[in-house]
């Protein structure tokens, strides 16, 4: 049903950092009619409100009976409840990652949106930054990819693995690259340091197309970092997604092997790459909006994030700890 010359009510539950920047983009939206929060700290969903001229509301069922879409922020160990009663009560749902905390929960959410006829969407929000919406008309098929996502230590998130908390991201970046490419193999490792889990870990992926992922996970860098690199025949592709910046290099044509030994870069062209540098938070909300409102494709579906959280649980089974 297209609602594209409606007015939306929506919605926030779980005002913490990234639902505050949820409710901030809701309230400037002009598709927005309405917006509603509900948090069980209600000191702070009081505050965030008025900054955003919202309404509060004093449960999840209130909230959800005056809403149409919602984003759902809240430690994933709460996702699956909160999901599978707003798609039954007919509202759209923005899910921030993982889905839920178990792949096998996330594939009944699939199937409730699917019955219910709603909209499910992900919070997978690197699919929205420009770094990879720049790369991906480049790849095409990759030999080996190495990705490092360092964090520095914070006590958010940590109800959950590392793996699920932070490399989930290149998990699924690494799938919506590889399309239709089945992973045959995983190996992981990885470390204890400030919490009882591994807070830093690596792991080996290995598809059928023959692409070999290298991927490095940790929470307690004393720097952030969000690199990946890819490799393809002629092409090479750096990608920084913190800095929202690209190099790649492809292989020079008629190659003068005599100037190679003067200049050894010769053999390289770099190629310029264009970076949409928009807040990747802002797209994820407006795409999920236009999902709702003209029935466009969802970008980050359920399925694709069920997937995504199926590798990140085979990582955290594999995983050998030191």
């Amino acid at each position: 049903m297209s609602l594209i010359n409606s007015r939306l009510r929506a919605g926030v539950i779980g005002t913490g950092n990234l639902g505050r920047n949820h409710a901030r983009i809701y309230s400037g939206c002009k598709e927005i009619d309405s917006l509603y929060l509900y948090d069980i700290d209600r000191e702070r969903v009081e505050i965030i409100a008025a900054e955003h001229d919202a309404e509060t509301s004093s449960s999840i069922n209130d909230l959800l009976e005056n809403c149409d879409l919602i984003s759902v922020c809240t430690p994933a160990t709460t996702h699956f409840d909160i999901v599978f009663k707003a798609l039954g009560t007919g509202v759209d749902v923005l899910v921030e990652k993982p889905i839920t905390s178990s792949w096998k929960d996330g594939e009944k959410l699939v199937q409730k949106a699917q019955t219910s006829g709603r909209v499910l969407q992900v919070g997978h929000i690197e699919r929205f930054n420009g770094v990879f919406q720049a790369i991906l008309p480049l790849i095409k098929d990759p030999l080996f990819i190495e990705s490092q996502r360092l964090g520095i230590f914070s006590p958010r998130g940590t109800d959950v693995s590392v793996i699920v908390d932070l490399m989930i991201h290149d998990i699924d970046i690494i799938l919506a690259i590889l399309g239709d490419s089945k992973l045959v193999e995983c190996r992981s490792s990885g470390a204890r340091v400030l919490t009882e889990s591994a807070d830093i870990v690596n792991a080996r992926l290995e598809f059928d197309s023959g692409c070999v992922a290298n991927i490095t996970a940790s929470r307690i860098s004393p720097e952030p970092l969000r690199k990946m690199r890819f490799f393809q025949e002629n092409l090479y592709l750096s990608a920084d997604f913190r800095e929202k910046k690209v190099k790649a290099f492809r292989k020079a044509e008629g190659i003068d092997f005599d100037k190679l030994a003067e200049d050894p870069n010769c053999f390289v062209d770099p190629l310029h790459v264009e970076v949409d540098t928009g807040e990747p938070l802002k797209k994820e909300i407006y795409s999920f909006i236009s999902a709702v409102t003209n029935g466009t494709d969802v970008v980050v579906t359920g399925s694709q994030a069920v997937n995504a959280l199926r590798i990140a649980e085979k990582l955290i089974e594999d995983i050998q700890i030191s």
